[in-house]
């Protein structure tokens, strides 16, 4: 988790009788990665940071579901400003070493730099190699963590210069005591796709001209609650930066998401061949690989987890042999009910690539009964009341929490549809400029919606998520392919067969892995199957059958008032909608609804595949290997 903050001097005094409150009506703590505390501040008094005070620790701990393996908190004052960073740690890389704890307080090059981030830099090893050739850097790193590269390259490169260099998944925020201004400077990013998440928001301040406040960062809202104005709360937007004096920033610009004429593919010199795509993918997955403990991977069946196992295992048996030299059975999570889609496309997969004497397969078997009291906690942390997304959360809650008994880090096929074409309802576009520009479309609320449900159910029970299909270079390549080739046909889908959504990906990996295994034909050829409709058929409709006894045609004849922004249209998106106001009162704003009330209804063309409640035939769903 993040959280950082900066305030005025005159914003500083006026904090202790909030805190006291906050104190009394029992904030407790959960850290992330990266935290920052700052209270409501509306009366004066001793400073918010003083030695006796509890609050950095307490909002840092409410995140503590994030980073189990240990906080630490780092303050001070600078000038007229006043700054503190906590974080807590989910230790991955250089596990043992505290050192590699942060927040990090580096005096790099005569400067002093405090640092709290989430996330992984892959590229770490190899730029701080680059800091060094090419740019003279001579300052040693304290650690292992691949994190702390991040304030290498700020303190050598600069803020915008260096966050375009990080290759990873990663949220952070920079404190750099400035003497030249003898002010703080304060510097936060987010990745280019918006796996790892950060908000921040403003705190209230009592002063004569009603200008002074302060800033807070964290990796949940939770932890914002109670320290800022709730309706200066937003979400640092996927591949952006931010400072006070710039405000957000797009620093990820490719050109095949910024240009509504981008069309390599029209040159005759652009010439992408199906190994390089192949050969893109196993990079991707090899690199998100980097651990120091053990990680396994999440397979739905669905044809994208799939493709990560038929890559994933031969490297996996390989890095076993080479660095602990015998052939322990990788750790494999699925989740459903009985017999359904995604569970026994899952036990085929496993059969095809070697059974239990290289995969160490577990399957969450779940009935409805059981998860239906879990809702209010899923939707806290979740986070949202998008009712698709929380669906899928639901399933994926039970997942992460079975997985994180075993393994740290996970790798998982998100992102593949977004690529690729991966959803039913592309079946009724009408040409391949229109494949592109909503692939485009849906890329840009992946860090709203699908990499939101990875991030919170994995990180509530401490396990990492990685997504080897957004790997950005992977993405680009694969969004330089004629869109001609992703194009659906609607007789394909109906009978599972070639031209169905994602051919151009099945087709890729039809063949076998290096080891001989391939992915069977059921699975290969499944339709897609969002993972509220994969864990079963029928699943969707039970949770909604039963939400619709819990909300009244009062309440929902009430809505409109009671709910003036995102209005909820059904009963289940009233009963998740309340729950999130009771933990998030005046946020609402922060969630970002799919155009419509779903993913396909956003599109250019119209689909009567989907409703506001999801997949209208489910029968779609069904493949050879279910009883």
């Amino acid at each position: 988790m993040l959280a950082a903050k900066q305030f005025s001097s005159i914003a500083r005094q006026a904090v202790a009788s909030t805190q006291a409150k906050r104190q009394l009506c029992g904030l407790v703590a959960a850290v992330d990665d990266v935290w920052n505390s700052t209270p409501n501040i509306h009366a004066s008094g001793p400073p918010i940071l003083s030695e006796s005070s509890t609050a950095l620790t307490d909002a840092t701990r409410i995140l503590d579901h994030r980073g189990p393996d240990g906080y630490l908190t780092s303050r001070g004052v600078y000038g007229p400003q006043r700054w503190a960073m906590g974080h807590t740690r989910l230790a991955i890389v250089d596990p043992s070493n505290r050192k590699a704890d942060m927040p990090f307080n580096l005096t790099l090059d005569n400067r002093k730099i405090h640092l709290a981030a989430n996330g992984e830099i892959y590229n770490h090893n190899s730029l701080y190699s680059d800091l060094q050739k090419k740019h003279g850097w001579n300052e040693k790193r304290i650690s292992g963590s691949d994190c702390e590269v991040i304030a290498h390259a700020y303190a050598k490169l600069g803020g915008p210069a260096a966050v375009r260099q990080l290759d990873g998944m990663f949220a952070f925020v920079i404190f750099e005591e400035c003497e030249e201004t003898v002010k703080l400077k304060t510097f936060a990013a987010r990745d280019p796709v918006g796996i790892k998440p950060l908000y921040y928001g403003r705190t209230h301040a009592a002063t004569d001209d009603g200008d002074s406040y302060g800033y807070v960062f964290s990796s949940e809202l939770k932890a914002l609650v109670g320290h800022v104005d709730p309706a200066t709360v937003v979400a640092l937007p996927p591949g952006h930066y931010w400072t006070p004096e710039e405000g957000m920033v797009r620093y990820y610009e490719p050109d095949w998401l910024m240009k509504d004429d981008y069309a390599p593919w029209e040159d005759a010199d652009h010439n992408i061949t199906d190994d390089d795509v192949r050969e893109a993918f196993r990079k991707a997955v090899e690199k998100r690989m980097m651990a120091d403990v053990d990680y396994g991977f999440f397979l739905s069946g669905g044809v994208d987890s799939c493709i990560v196992a038929h890559d994933l295992l031969p490297l996996y048996k390989e890095e076993r042999r080479r660095i602990f030299g015998d052939d322990r059975p990788i750790p494999t999570f699925t989740v459903g009910m009985e017999n359904s889609p995604d569970v026994m496309a899952a036990k085929g997969m496993v059969e095809n690539l070697g059974g239990s004497k290289v995969i160490d397969h577990k399957i969450r078997s779940f009935t409805p009964d059981e998860v239906f009291d879990l809702i209010p906690k899923i939707v806290y942390h979740m986070e949202t009341y998008e009712a698709e997304l929380i669906r899928s959360a639901i399933p994926n809650w039970l997942l992460a929490e079975r997985a994180a008994q075993d393994v740290k880090m996970v790798l998982t096929g998100e992102g593949a549809d977004e690529l690729f074409a991966g959803y039913l309802y592309f079946a009724d576009a009408e040409t391949p400029r229109q494949v592109q520009n909503e692939l485009r479309r849906i890329y840009g609320m992946l860090g709203n919606i699908n990499l939101h449900r990875t991030d919170r159910m994995t990180m509530a029970h401490g396990l990492e998520a990685r997504v080897p299909f957004l790997d950005t270079e992977f993405t680009k390549l694969s969004m330089s392919i004629d869109p001609a080739r992703k194009i659906v046909d609607k007789e394909a889908v109906r009978t599972n067969s070639r031209g169905r959504e994602k051919t151009l990906l099945r087709e890729l990996f039809e063949g076998p892995n290096s080891e001989g295994h391939v992915i069977p034909r059921p699975v290969l050829w499944r339709a897609k199957a969002m993972q509220c409709e994969g864990v079963g058929e029928d699943w969707v409709s039970i949770l909604q059958r039963r939400i619709a006894t819990l909300v009244s045609d009062a309440e929902m004849d009430e809505a409109h008032l009671t709910y003036p922004v995102n209005t909820p249209h059904t009963k289940e998106e009233l009963y998740y909608r309340r729950i999130y106001d009771e933990h998030f009162h005046g946020m609402e704003h922060v969630v970002k609804l799919w155009e419509g009330g779903g993913r396909a209804m956003g599109a250019a063309w119209k689909s009567e595949m989907y409703t506001r409640e999801g997949l209208k035939d489910v029968n779609l769903l069904s493949h050879a290997l279910q009883d």
